[in-house]
Formats: C-alpha cells, structure tokens, sequence
C-alpha cells in the first residue's frame, strides 16, 4: 500500500488554520474587513493600512501613522453525499454522507503604515494569506483517502512606498512566510495485505502450471480467498492510519504601482511573488494493531494451506511502515492584480482582476526519507491557472458613516479530474456588505459580512500514487505502492458565511 497524499497536502505539511470554502485553490480568501465589504475591490481605494497586502505603493495615500486591526471569523456549511466509494478490490466503503468536516474559525491580521515624509511612506503587515482546515468523521467513506488536513500560515510583510510624481506612487516588500500543517490519512492494510497475497499465490501457481494462462489463475486465486477479502477490504479492524507534521520559512516579495489620474480616479498593479518552501517534519504510523489483527485472521483462515501467512504479512507491514522524517518541496503560486478606483460625489466604484499561477502545482511528491522501505509518495495534481474578478460600490451616507457592497467571482484550479478529499475546491462567487463607521477624526470600525457559495462538486479521486502501466492506465501496484488505492466518489456541497472586524487607529 502506498500513503499519496493529496493537494492539500501540499497543505499536508503546510498549513494555515482557517476554512477552504472562501478562496479558490488554498488561498485564505479576505485580509481586511474594509476589503471585504466589496468582495476584496478596493485596493485602488487606499484607505486604510491594509492597503499594505493589496498593493503597497497606496501607503503613500495614507497620512501620519495608521493602525489596522482585522479579525475574520468564518462560518461554513459542508455536506458529502457518497456515490458508490469502493477499496481497491472494488467493494464498498462504509461510512457514507458526512457533515461539518469544516469548522468555524476565527483569523486575526494586522497592519502599520508611518509616513516619512510627503513622498515616502513605510509599513508591516502581519497576515494569513493562505489556508484551509478539512477534519472528516473517523468513519467517513473517503476515510483512506483523507481524515484531517490542517494549513496555517503566517507572513510578515515590511514594505516601503514612494511617490515618483503627483500622480505616480510605487511600492515593494518582502515577505517572511512561516507555514505548518498536519495530514493524517487512513491506510487499508487489510486490501493491502490481501493484494500482495492473491499476487505471490498467482506467481506461485504461474512458476509450477507454465501453461495455465494468468487470468485463470488470478481468477481461481480471487475465488478461494473471496470471502477474506471481503472480511479485510476495507474493515476498520484490519486499517490504520498515518499522520503527517512538518513546517517551513519561505521569503518572497511584493510590488506595486498606483496612477492617480485626479484626485478622483486611481488605477493600480500589484504583484506578489510565489515563495519556494522545502517543508521538514515527520510521517508517524498506527500500523501496530491491525497488524496483529491481520495476522490472527490470516494465520487462523490459512493455517492449514499456508501456515505462518499472517505472522508473514504482519512482519512485513510493521517493517516497512515505520515513523521516519519525511520532506516535501513546494512554491505558493504568484498573483498579478488589476484595479481601479472612481469616486463621483457619494459613490465609490471600484473593481478588481487578480490572475494566479496555480499551474506551478502539478504534482506533490513527499519524501518519506526511507526509500528502502517506502519509495517516494507522488500525487499527480495538474492545477490549472485561476483568474478572479470583483466589483464594488461606497456609498457615504454621513460624513461618520459609509456603506459598502461587491460581488465576485472566483476560479478553481481543479475539476472533477483533480479534485480530492483533502481540498474539495471547486469555482464560488461572492456576495458583500459593509459599512465604516467614524468614531472621530482618528478612529475608524469596519464591519462586513459576505456569502460564498461554492459550486457543488463532483469527486472521483483514484488514489493509487499516480501509478500507470505500459499504456498510461491508472493501477494499483502492490509492491510500489503505499496507498490503500480505494477510490473516493462522491459530491460536496460547500458554502460559507464570512463575517470581519476591523478597527482603525491613527496616531
């Protein structure tokens, strides 16, 4: 059996603690509740500290030294509907419908902009840009495909803005990126164990009858031990599980630009960079107990056929399945930003495209650092390049009190080809409301709420390891695998409500 991970397991040893139904791919999805009450459209707005995530150079707009605290508390819906999960010897997997494997989380992000003088502005911003927390029912029916993925990240962002003229503004910053994360997978050792048996009685019985075809001899093979495959496939009692913890520092950086057209109309480019992790931590095994299990009813059923067969595969699994350090190479996707901001008396127009590179995540390969005992995990991922857009409005109702509204719409990286348990992501939109309240002439509340609905899903994720034969069809093989090859289809139906406070300080 061979453990491949999956997409998220990039957010495997990854990590960021929040919700994967805001943003496509495992971006967080919102920084800034004054960003959010627009569906995220106003980063050509630059009015407040948070500007510092969306494009830095709108930090020379900001006078004085300013504040931003922002929480975000996101509150999900999910359901899985089970079509027909099946372990690798095609039988069906218990567990069925499942709900809640998202739970409610709260996010915090926070923000400093000090002007230096007229053209030149400085900044920190310290926030979650990207992650996702998935946790099924122990019993759930894509169980040996995935139980728990966590994703926390956290960036620390210095950044420098200068005003090259009237009009002209630029910004950049570096990033300091810390991500860590957990996986914890389950493992069907009973289809494992019973896989390698079934193909060492085929070889055996193919070397001593040359002349039987192979087919017939499986098929007499798979008839004989027809009923302890189905006692094994798939039994909680024969399956363990394993976990996987790592974490890593990545450093990248961020550009901006901002055209004030006047001093009503704004235009603005921003760029952040992918940044390149090599996570380290550790895989750790329940291997022990369905071990034992498996080799008393082995040893039991075949004892008088073939005596120690079950010792034999309980050696065998304890063997090759040990804790050990495990490393996984990975790079966060770039993003290019276009955005633009009007003002006309009462009503702020503004808008927002943000392409992403999510084509750099093409496989995920973890190295469990033993490959004579396990050879590298691979899963084929094959993302493919998003683009989001936004459309947001300010009304000023008072000098105290302006309204805020925007819809959105974002891209996925997968389909129902790629699409896994571990991030059952799919194309959402956004609906957003919010308001900004004046407390006076130096503090400021921001409070939005916004509705992401996720397009319902459809799942048939094959988990063999990416391993194909000689004409390019998925198999399971046995002696080059360390995944339960079950096969997880279904459909998921995902949707959030996204709620943010911000409050705004200037000294």
């Amino acid at each position: 059996m061979r453990f491949a991970p999956s997409p998220i397991m990039f957010g495997l040893l990854c990590a960021l603690a929040s919700s994967n139904v805001l943003a496509s791919g495992y971006h967080f999805g919102s920084q800034s509740a004054s960003a959010q009450g627009t569906a995220n459209a106003n980063a050509a707005e630059a009015s407040d500290a948070t500007v510092l995530f969306y494009n830095p150079a709108g930090m020379t707009r900001l006078d004085g030294t300013q504040a931003s605290g922002v929480l975000n508390i996101v509150v999900p819906s999910t359901k899985y509907s089970d079509q027909g999960s099946v372990t690798s010897f095609g039988l069906p997997i218990s567990g069925g419908d499942t709900k809640k494997f998202v739970k409610t989380t709260a996010v915090p992000h926070g923000y400093l902009s000090h002007k230096l003088s007229k053209d030149l502005s400085v900044g920190m911003g310290v926030f979650v840009p990207f992650g996702s927390k998935t946790e099924y029912d122990n019993g759930w029916a894509g169980r040996y495909t995935s139980l728990a993925t966590e994703l926390t990240t956290i960036a620390f962002n210095p950044s420098v803005a200068y005003k090259l003229s009237p009009k002209l503004s630029v910004g950049a910053g570096l990033t300091a990126q810390y991500i860590d994360g957990k996986l914890v997978k389950g493992a069907d050792f009973g289809s494992g164990a019973l896989g390698n048996l079934i193909n060492q009685l085929v070889a055996a019985n193919a070397a001593a009858n040359p002349g039987v075809p192979v087919q017939m001899i499986r098929a007499t093979v798979m008839n004989q031990l027809s009923g302890l495959v189905k006692q094994a496939s798939g039994n909680p009692l024969y399956s363990g599980s394993v976990e996987v913890q790592g974490d890593d520092w990545g450093f990248g950086f961020n550009l901006g630009l901002m055209y004030e057209y006047d001093k009503d109309t704004r235009f603005g480019i921003a760029y952040r960079s992918s940044i390149s992790h090599q996570l380290k931590g550790t895989a750790t095994w329940n291997v022990a107990t369905p071990a034992g299990n498996l080799a008393t009813l082995l040893n039991t059923a075949l004892g008088s056929v073939q005596p120690g067969a079950g010792t034999a595969v309980q050696q065998r699994l304890i063997a090759a399945y040990k804790n050990s350090d495990a490393r996984l190479n990975i790079d966060t996707p770039e993003s290019l930003s276009f955005n633009f901001f009007k003002q006309h008396e009462r009503f702020g127009v503004m808008g927002d495209i943000t392409w992403t590179r999510h084509s750099r995540f093409k496989e995920l390969r973890i190295d469990f650092t033993n490959p004579d005992l396990l050879p590298d995990s691979n899963t084929p991922e094959n993302w493919t390049d998003t683009l989001r857009a936004s459309l947001g409005l300010n009304y000023h109702w008072s000098d105290a009190l302006t309204l805020r509204g925007g819809v959105a719409f974002d891209q996925s990286p997968v389909n129902p080809r790629n699409r896994t348990a571990s991030l059952p992501d799919n194309d959402r939109s956004w609906i957003s409301a919010g308001m900004n309240w004046k407390l006076d002439k130096k503090r400021s509340i921001d409070l939005a709420a916004s509705y992401v609905h996720v397009k319902a899903g459809q799942i048939d994720q094959f988990d063999n390891g990416g391993i194909t034969d000689a004409s390019g069809s998925q198999i399971c093989d046995a002696t080059r695998n360390t995944s339960s090859c079950a096969t997880t289809r279904g459909r998921y139906k995902l949707n959030s409500l996204l709620f943010g406070v911000q409050y705004n300080q200037q000294f």
